[in-house]
């Protein structure tokens, strides 16, 4: 069967399909932002006239978005109500006090966003549980109609529950749901034992009121490109991409839609692990430019960096997640001079309406792809294989206004400070992943991918002193790629809070057990679909605030330990060996191997290339005529050194002097930089 995967950005939604012999085509068009749903069918339909086929034909689609996050930032979620302990009311205002769950520690004029639901629709409920699950108090029932009546004379949409010590004993949270789903019917309900069954009230709360307000929202949209999807002839298998960097159906997302925050960029993920399965290349920092962010993650041994909570625009969010870091320096991320004479970038976006000043569709606000343009990292007449032409003279004009003016500098001279500071914060972004966590990037390849992934790559590459580049690819479109390679994944976890000494093996392996048997029912049910359970647990010192998440190395407490410290130690530098250790969750992360894993072939190359045409690029002080090299007419073995250009229609790449790039196996482009001191 074909395969498709779409992936909705903030600026352009990429669509991928894979025919049955490996083929794979591509396409780029426009996202909506008024509605997404528009611009992904259209997508749809695009894809379809490139391959030059119907959508009866059509298998499998696996999709992606960074919808859930917007709405998160944006605060356009549906309205929302919330039920707490009598008493715990104003937890989501009192937040994580003890705890720096702020963006800036020491920005004294920081202020608090507001909290996700307003005071008037939080509900106190007389119910009460004591820390072991114990019931002290029963939910009074009364209330919870009285409660139930005042919700319906509100435009609330969504209700979250979350009591007092839930994540040990859910029967409070059950029964309360029951009642309101009954006087409330059509309203979304949540329980936070459904959504974070885990100790830490603010983060379980703030987690489930973040599910609460996504899921109306998320539902419409689902049901809407389903029904989109229908209308056009599919009628196929409809997978969603989750932020644990696996597919999911549309009913798990629907009740869960906190899975879908970091949808988008998990697809890129997705690929290069598949990526490093197929050629070896295990370890990685990956960096995916796109239009409005600039998205970094890490894979060791061919695995992602994992986190189980999270700030998202300082709101805490507890999910199985790839750890990945953003930045408001994409591509479409507008640039401007601050009080003080600085270039600042972000954290605004053009995003795909108007877009950058050189989309030629009415914006004015100069971003870093005009200034790329502007300096020859892009060329405006071969964007997008010539079917997207860039308006140079809008970016002048943009850049000329709004940058070089204020500063006093040309044009080119602005556009190269522009371009110098959005090196700086990715660069810092990925010494944040790697330098601060124990990692040396010295001893990662740098994997490239977004649309303006490569055009930045070898300045990070070579700020961070790092060796090679690897472009995967179509990398424009990589993350929607990865939503055609991901296989099926679910997660479930179950609180424990007891210290790791007194935890009996035969008493951790039934624990485990439970969750396997209840976590079957996400997979797919075909016997001849290889499957895999990872087993990992939270372990933390007493007295310490926060766990580490580890794998399970086995049911021996002794090793369970160790593998707690060498975590620790790798984190943080130090072990504690006096030092009690407890056991906070355990955790399983099952997998059935449902993603593409045949060899892709893209576009056949030429016996014997030359550069088809040549164009200016600021390097050395000034510009420079370049060659420029068509990346689909490289053969496998090929390599040019440069200063070149390596062009394709997602993406462009400079080499410097002495850079040297080669097709290696799996299509990817590999750049060895020059040392430092010759380029």
């Amino acid at each position: 069967m074909k395969r498709i995967g779409i992936d909705v950005g903030g600026t352009f939604t990429d669509v991928v399909l894979i025919e049955e012999d490996g083929r794979v085509h591509t396409a780029k068009v426009p996202t909506t932002p008024a509605d997404r749903v528009v611009g992904a069918i259209a997508g749809f339909r695009r894809i379809l006239e490139v391959a030059g086929c119907g959508p009866a034909e059509i298998g499998f689609i696996g999709h992606g978005s960074t919808m859930a996050t917007n709405m998160v930032v944006e605060g356009t979620g549906a309205p929302t109500a919330l039920l707490a302990t009598r008493g715990f009311r104003d937890l989501l205002e009192l937040r994580r006090i003890a705890r720096h769950d702020r963006a800036d520690l020491y920005d004294l004029q920081f202020d608090n966003p507001k909290p996700l639901v307003p005071r008037r629709w939080r509900y106190e409920v007389p119910e009460r549980l004591d820390w072991r699950g114990n019931v002290v108090q029963p939910p009074d029932e009364a209330v919870l109609r009285e409660i139930a009546a005042r919700i319906a004379r509100t435009p609330v949409e969504a209700v979250a529950i979350a009591f007092l010590h839930a994540q040990v004993n859910p029967d409070h949270e059950r029964r309360a749901a029951d009642i309101l789903r009954a006087a409330l019917p059509g309203l979304f309900v949540t329980c936070s034992h459904e959504v974070n069954p885990q100790q830490g009230e603010y983060e379980r709360t703030s987690s489930t009121v973040m599910n609460a307000m996504l899921g109306p929202v998320c539902a419409r949209y689902i049901h809407a490109f389903r029904d989109g999807l229908a209308a056009e002839g599919f009628g196929g298998e409809l997978l969603f991409m989750g932020s644990n960097g696996g597919l999911a159906e549309a009913a798990t997302v629907a009740a869960r839609p906190v899975l879908l925050l970091e949808s988008g960029p998990a697809g890129g993920v997705s690929a290069a692990m598949r990526l490093a399965e197929a050629t070896g290349r295990g370890d990685a920092i990956l960096g995916d430019m796109g239009g409005t962010t600039f998205d970094v993650s890490l894979i060791r041994d061919g695995r992602p960096e994992l986190r189980t909570q999270a700030l998202l625009h300082s709101y805490a969010v507890r999910t199985p997640s790839i750890d990945i870091d953003s930045i408001g320096a994409g591509g479409g991320s507008i640039a401007w001079v601050d009080a003080g004479g600085g270039v600042r970038i972000g954290p605004q976006s053009a995003g795909a309406d108007p877009g950058p000043a050189c989309y030629g569709r009415g914006g004015t606000r100069p971003t870093v792809t005009d200034c790329n343009l502007l300096l020859g990292h892009i060329d405006g007449e071969t964007f997008l294989d010539g079917a997207f032409r860039l308006d140079r003279a809008a970016a002048e004009a943009a850049v000329g206004e709004h940058l070089a003016r204020p500063l006093n500098l040309g044009v080119l001279e602005a556009a190269h400070a522009v371009r110098a500071v959005a090196n700086a914060l990715m660069a810092q972004s990925m010494r944040l992943l790697t330098v601060e966590r124990g990692h040396d990037p010295r001893g990662f390849d740098y994997l490239c991918y977004g649309g303006a992934g490569p055009v930045h790559a070898i300045d990070l590459a070579r700020e961070l002193e790092m060796a090679r580049v690897v472009v995967p690819p179509a990398p424009g479109l990589f993350s929607a790629l990865g939503m055609v390679l991901a296989d099926r994944q679910a997660d479930r976890q179950a609180a424990v809070e007891r210290l790791l000494d007194a935890v009996d093996a035969s008493w951790l392996a039934d624990l485990y057990a439970r969750l396997e048997d209840d976590i079957a029912r996400d997979l797919p049910r075909d016997p001849a679909i290889p499957r895999s359970i990872r087993r990992r647990l939270d372990c933390r010192y007493a007295g310490q605030p926060d766990s580490i998440l580890v794998d399970l190395p086995s049911l021996d407490v002794a090793a369970i330990r160790a593998a707690f410290e060498e975590a620790h130690e790798r984190l943080w530098n130090f072990t504690k060996p006096d030092q009690p250790v407890l056991l906070n969750n355990i955790r399983i992360e099952a997998r059935a191997e449902t993603g593409w894993r045949g060899p892709l072939r893209f576009a056949e190359p030429i016996a014997a290339p030359a550069p088809w045409r040549r164009r200016k690029v600021a390097m050395g002080g000034g510009m420079q005529d370049l060659p420029v090299w068509r990346r689909r007419d490289l053969p496998p073995g090929f390599a040019l050194s440069g200063p070149a250009v390596v062009e394709e229609a997602s993406s462009s790449l400079v080499l410097g002097p002495g850079d040297r790039a080669e097709i290696a196996d799996g299509a990817l482009l590999v750049v060895t930089l020059a040392p430092a001191e010759a380029a």
